[in-house]
């Protein structure tokens, strides 16, 4: 790789600032080193986040609006999958270049395991097949303190500077037996936080349950009431799995970045959008009446665990908040998705007021980097989100254009086959459940 000099004099020089002598000047007072939390929801519609926002029901999306940039995030068309968006998020790449191409990736024709004869042949994708390094680890490699929690594709959990819980911790525990190695979390030491904040849908109470629908008397419940909320059971007990961990991690350590994901608003509208056309028998109009609240207050409580990662973050971190497509509803899995996401702005990189335009999913990462004074390597797709950013940050990045790639050699020993897991039949099932497999 043939880097001009002047580039490598930049990296060295930022590489410094994340290390002792970086941190010493920081206590000497001068300028403290940046700060980005990036905090994704996975179907966030502008449609419904939007009449919220002006209700005052989501106060701290519209906080981000009013103090920073907004605008649609453009995703890929027709491929709306989500484990290729986020990854795509994750490193300014097409999914030819990252590796991560559907949920399943097809196994050798030679691969014979599997107990189901339907899926013999396709394993889920797993972090070993990533063919690009996430942006936390460029980062990470240059000295930055990292956290991330909850991203698609990050099981078996990857060594990081900083700490990682996979996207697996919210899959049954029972499944692993008692396997001291499942590589949930880097570093396994985490696994005893995993168990002590976990949530799973046995936990979940009709108090709980009560934010989202209209109470009743618990003392009658029914097999109805108990079957239409069984979809908001193990979505909630999933992303309040990743919130108390999250948080927890995010006061604990406070890294210099922060990646934090929810699933959840993804997951309720394929569960309760067309409900009606799922549930046999139909819904009753009470019925119907009963769940129609269901996916905006979902959306109110997606923004209420924002407003704890804000307040932990400060007004000295650069925020983004993204979605990887809309929903629409209308059909199964990806058909229900639209190509138009949302993305949200604030921190003192970023313009105020501002409304941002013509942006792609493949532009967080490029942003992320502008946000730290890095350039965009020349093999990434995406470009720094101008209309967001204050015109000096674009300029200051701008003029740095020869670095070829962040990316080094593949690990000895790595393989690109996907990796068996005990949770394989639980994420099949919830795949099923919500469209994107038969």
């Amino acid at each position: 790789m043939i880097r001009s000099s002047r580039t490598i004099v930049f990296l060295l020089f930022v590489l410094l600032l994340g290390g002792p002598s970086g941190r010493r000047a920081c206590a000497a007072g001068t300028k403290p080193p940046e700060r980005v939390l990036v905090f994704g929801v996975d179907a966030g519609e502008w449609d419904v986040l939007g009449p919220l926002m002006d209700q005052g029901r989501c106060p701290n999306f519209a906080r981000l609006r009013a103090e920073g940039s907004a605008g649609k995030l453009r995703s890929f068309v027709p491929l709306t999958r989500s484990p290729v968006i986020w990854t795509s998020i994750a490193t300014g790449k097409s999914p030819e270049k990252h590796g991560i191409q559907d949920f399943y990736a097809k196994a050798r024709l030679d691969d014979t395991s599997g107990d189901d004869p339907s899926t013999r042949g396709h394993k889920p994708q797993t972090s070993n097949q990533w063919k690009a390094r996430p942006v936390w680890n460029i980062l990470g490699g240059l000295g930055r303190k990292v956290g991330v929690v909850g991203w698609w594709i990050t099981w078996p959990a990857q060594p990081v500077n900083g700490v990682l819980v996979s996207d697996y911790v919210q899959y049954k525990p029972q499944a692993w037996g008692n396997s001291p190695h499942t590589q949930l979390t880097y570093p396994e030491s985490l696994s005893t936080m995993v168990e002590r904040l976990r949530v799973t849908p046995e936990m979940v109470s009709w108090a709980e349950l009560f934010q989202f629908v209209p109470a009743f008397d618990t003392t009658r419940v029914t097999d109805r009431q108990v079957a239409l909320t069984q979809c908001l059971k193990w979505i909630y007990a999933s992303d309040m799995t990743f919130y108390r961990l999250g948080i927890e991690l995010y006061r604990e350590k406070h890294p210099e970045f922060f990646a934090m994901y929810f699933r959840g608003v993804d997951e309720i509208c394929h569960c309760y959008w067309d409900i009606n056309r799922t549930f046999d028998p139909p819904l009753t109009k009470e019925e119907l009446a009963w769940i129609k609240p269901l996916i905006p207050n979902y959306y109110v409580f997606t923004d209420r665990l924002l407003g704890d990662f804000l307040k932990e973050a400060g007004k000295d971190a650069d925020v983004i908040a993204c979605s990887d497509h809309g929903y629409g509803g209308g059909g199964l899995g990806v058909m229900a998705h639209k190509p138009d996401g949302m993305i949200f702005m604030r921190g003192p990189h970023v313009i105020k007021g501002g409304t941002i335009t013509g942006a792609t999913v493949l532009d967080i990462t490029p942003t992320i980097l502008a946000l730290y004074g890095l350039p965009v390597a020349q093999d990434m797709d995406g470009r720094p989100i101008a209309t967001g950013l204050k015109p000096d940050v674009v300029r200051r990045v701008a003029r740095e254009t020869k670095l070829q790639t962040y990316e080094t050699a593949r690990a000895s020993g790595q393989s690109e086959e996907p990796l068996r897991s005990p949770v394989d039949e639980e994420l099949r099932e919830r795949l099923r459940s919500l469209g994107y497999i038969q």
